[in-house]
């Protein structure tokens, strides 16, 4: 289980508003979401992946996450903690990890086409997934992600299975 504390939290809400707000002041167009929201889903997807080594990064994350949020705001407000109660996005299944994996290996390819402020929104996006998708409320909003996964990998069986033709 991937645990987050209240000041974490803050953290990962300020990365979120300032990729926002560059949006916002920005010309507002769709395209430049991309970056940042695909590594905010690319986070989400991380968190479900229990046992494995993404799903250990993720969790790893959140707790410096936690740990940075309460030195922050603690040195900032002399108040630090605060808990949240955890969340999962839901679960994958083993289509769907593969789907995850292959998902990994495209954002790799195109993670390294991006320029450099495209390549800090994108760390952005996956630290704010990785991170507030362990909170229930977050969790709850990204439940899409994991079914998602699930639909396309069950599709690409049934397609190797003959039950779909190619």
């Amino acid at each position: 289980m991937i645990v987050l504390s209240l000041c974490g939290a803050v953290l990962s809400v300020a990365v979120l508003i300032v990729n926002f707000r560059s949006w916002w002041k920005g010309n507002r167009e769709l395209k430049a979401l991309i970056p940042f929201g695909g590594g905010l889903v690319t986070g989400t997807s991380w968190t479900m992946c229990v046992g494995g080594i993404l799903g250990w990064f993720a969790q790893r994350t959140a707790a410096m996450g936690s740990t940075a949020g309460d030195w922050a705001v603690s040195r900032i407000t002399g108040k630090s903690g605060g808990t949240l109660v955890s969340g999962s996005a839901g679960t994958l299944t083993t289509a769907g990890a593969g789907v995850v994996v292959v998902a990994l290996i495209l954002g790799v390819v195109v993670f390294k086409a991006f320029g450099k402020n495209d390549k800090k929104k994108a760390l952005g996006g996956l630290l704010v997934g990785m991170t507030l998708c362990a909170t229930a409320g977050a969790a709850q909003l990204m439940q899409w992600v994991p079914d998602l996964y699930n639909m396309v990998g069950q599709g690409i069986v049934d397609a190797l299975n003959g039950a779909v033709p190619l």
